[in-house]
Formats: C-alpha cells, structure tokens, sequence
C-alpha cells in the first residue's frame, strides 16, 4: 500500500501543480480584463503624465510582478531570483547579440511607423525631458513587469515539463492574448489588429 502511494505521488503532485499554475494564469487575464474595462477611463482622465504612469504601473506592479512573486513563494517554495533568473546577466557575444536584436526590432519598429502607418517625427521633437524620462522609465517597468511574468514565471514553468519551442511558442501566444483586452477595448475588433498581433508574437 506504501509503494503504491508513493508510486502515484509524483504524478498527483504534478496534476496538481499543473491545476495550481492554470489557475493562476486564468486568475491573472481575468484580473487585467477587468483592469481594462472597469480602470482604462481612468487612465484616459489623468493628464499628467508623471501621474498616469504611477497610476497605470502601479496597477501593472500590482497585477503582474507581485502575485508572480507571492505564488513563487507561498505555493511552489522556489527562490525568487534564482527561479525567475534575476540573479543572471548577458556578458560578451551574449549581450552583444541582445542589444543587436533589441536595436534592430526597435528599427524595424520605427520604420514601419513612419513608413507604412503615416508616423512622423513632429511629436518626439516636441517632447520635453520630463516627457522622455516618464516615457523611458515607464517603457522599462512594463518591460520588466511582461519579462518577469511571462519569461521569468510562465516559459520557466511551462519549460519544466515541455520542449523548449513548445513552452516558447505557448508563452508568446499567450503573451499576445493579454494585449488583446486593451485593443478590443481602445479599437473594436477589426483587421488592423492583425499587424501588431503578428509583430508582438513574433517579439
């Protein structure tokens, strides 16, 4: 009877495992969801931009890097750095080759604004050093916050117990299904949405 339970634990715990982390990815879109639809007019009625971005990414501390953190520790009892690879940093040809691709996208980014989308360069001339600092400190903490979730916590643990282009594939889908609220919400559902889609899955 001893061997027959411990025989079948591992798999329990694993199922359960699994349970716990889909529950807590479906509690997260629900969560931001919401956060879209019930606080988006919010954000639209502050006109300060120092306030806007405390508001919006204070929200985005709240739902994305904190219950990441909160569940590592209560639920699965990994170290927090170690598990999310924050105690890890790109040297040499590494870091060459991030910063290369990070350039390039942003390019390809920029190109595509001013090219295909009828962009121009008016708006950053115009911007003060106020405006680029919040601007530039925002980007980073939503950089950070997408990275610690969805490369940090959901490609580590779909990672443990699938192939690597697998786990890769499902984190960027899933990665692009939480920027669809807030466009469904801003645009309406049409074609044009196809593009970013694209683009974001591909990034």
């Amino acid at each position: 009877m001893c061997s027959m339970n411990a025989a079948i634990q591992p798999g329990e715990d694993a199922n359960r495992s699994s349970r716990r982390f889909w529950g807590f990815v479906l509690a997260f879109y629900t969560a931001w969801m919401l956060r879209v639809v019930l606080l988006m007019p919010v954000d639209h009625g502050i006109d300060s931009l120092w306030l806007r971005q405390c508001w919006s990414q204070g929200l985005r501390l709240l739902l994305w890097v904190l219950p990441v953190m909160v569940y590592l520790k209560r639920v699965e009892g990994v170290r927090l750095a170690a598990f999310l690879r924050l105690n890890t940093f790109p040297w040499g040809r590494a870091l060459a080759i991030g910063l290369g691709i990070t350039v390039g996208y942003l390019g390809v980014c920029a190109a595509t604004a001013l090219l295909l989308q009828g962009g121009g360069l008016h708006k950053p001339a115009v911007m003060t050093g106020t405006d680029w600092a919040g601007l530039i400190i925002g980007m980073s903490f939503v950089a950070f916050a997408e990275e610690l979730l969805f490369r940090g916590f959901i490609f580590q643990r779909l990672r443990a117990g699938q192939s690597f282009h697998r786990a890769n594939l499902l984190t960027a889908f899933l990665f692009l299904l939480i920027h669809w609220p807030g466009w469904l919400y801003v645009q309406g559902a049409h074609w044009g949405l196809v593009p970013p889609s694209v683009s974001i899955f591909i990034a």
